[in-house]
């Protein structure tokens, strides 16, 4: 399963990675995981081909620096797993003064 071999990914490059939410008293740096979309491809003759999932992957953390570094250390774990279309976002949430770094891509399931 995919979504299984992401998260293991994940977890090494930072032991706090949750899907879709954080636990409460979550310390950062900490990473969060979503699939966005799971679909199909469809051959002409009816038969499923393969499957592009869709991650969304957040990093959150207090530093500039460490989230940027977190996200370069995911893009090569994506990469690992042949994923593609990859792209990412800088954003603040200055209510919580974390920096988060927004990562989209595709992965294959065959």
């Amino acid at each position: 399963m995919i979504e299984k071999k992401l998260y293991s990914s994940l977890k090494e490059v930072c032991e706090r990675t949750y899907p879709v939410i954080f636990p409460q008293d979550i310390v950062f740096p900490a990473i969060i995981y979503y699939v966005i979309d799971d679909s199909a491809n469809q051959a002409t003759n009816g038969n499923l081909m393969n499957r592009d999932v869709r991650f969304q992957v957040d990093v959150y953390s207090h530093s500039y620096s460490e989230s940027k570094t977190l996200k370069e250390e995911i893009v090569f774990k994506v990469l690992e797993l042949n994923g593609g279309s990859i792209s990412s976002q800088d954003l603040y949430d200055r209510d919580e003064k974390l920096h988060r770094q927004l990562i989209d891509f595709k992965i294959k399931r065959i």
